[in-house]
């Protein structure tokens, strides 16, 4: 992927291998920084990386770009064009390696127990969406996080988007390129600032209760190019 450079920065979006050590453990460490708040982070950074991640990039179902500036690893968005169906999948396939994940992750700190069983809940609640929400192929940005420090007006590229908003195009435009039509994300309802963006960003939204809690599904027509939102290396 080629590199833009700007105001004395260099940005740069690029995929990422589920066997790429360095990569893998980069990311696992922004989702338990940035998004601790989510229910698999309760389980430990050794099950986001194998459980959440790995498990679902190995099949493809899953796909990781991080957000570089200078080298450096700011931020990323995960994607699937399997909303619906991938984490059930995934427990399917992958049900013996994601166990020893688990055990492992509850032997270091038994108090994740409770962490699990909000994540079961989650979990359980998207088994329910097969003919309700709708069918795959379906895009969803499953997670986004960027360092608070690259949200700074000198971040900012020439054409406008910040890292947040370009990882959210480059998702966009990947799931384009899929044929895939729509783009949903679950976003808590509280979280105002990042629902102001996402309206900005030409996106309409539906109430959501994702085991009990509500939420907000935040709808994405593709392609984005639609709202004018683009990114100059896709």
């Amino acid at each position: 992927m080629s590199a833009v450079e700007h105001n004395g920065h260099v940005h740069q979006i690029r995929e990422i291998a589920y066997d790429d050590q360095a990569d893998m453990d980069r990311v696992a460490d922004l989702h338990i920084e940035l998004l601790g708040f989510g229910p698999m982070a309760g389980l430990g950074r050794r099950f986001v990386r194998d459980a959440c991640y790995a498990n679902n990039m190995r099949d493809g179902q899953l796909k990781v770009a991080v957000y570089e500036i200078d080298g450096v690893i700011g931020g990323f968005v995960a994607y699937t064009d399997r909303s619906i169906s991938f984490h059930r999948t995934s427990l399917k396939k992958h049900w013996l390696r994601t166990a020893f994940t688990l055990i492992r992750s509850l032997i270091e700190d038994p108090r994740r127990i409770v962490a699990l069983v909000r994540a079961l809940a989650v979990l359980g609640s998207r088994r329910t969406e097969h003919g309700i929400v709708g069918n795959d192929p379906m895009g969803e940005v499953v997670c986004i996080a960027v360092q608070k420090e690259y949200l700074k007006t000198e971040y900012r590229l020439p054409s406008g988007p910040r890292p947040g908003e370009s990882l959210i195009a480059y998702a966009a435009h990947r799931l384009t390129e899929l044929g895939v039509h729509e783009m949903r994300m679950l976003v808590d309802a509280d979280n105002k600032a990042v629902l102001f963006l996402y309206r900005a960003l030409g996106a309409r939204f539906e109430n959501y209760q994702q085991a009990g809690e509500p939420m907000i599904q935040v709808w994405f027509e593709l392609p984005l190019e639609k709202q004018g939102l683009e990114i100059p290396w896709a």
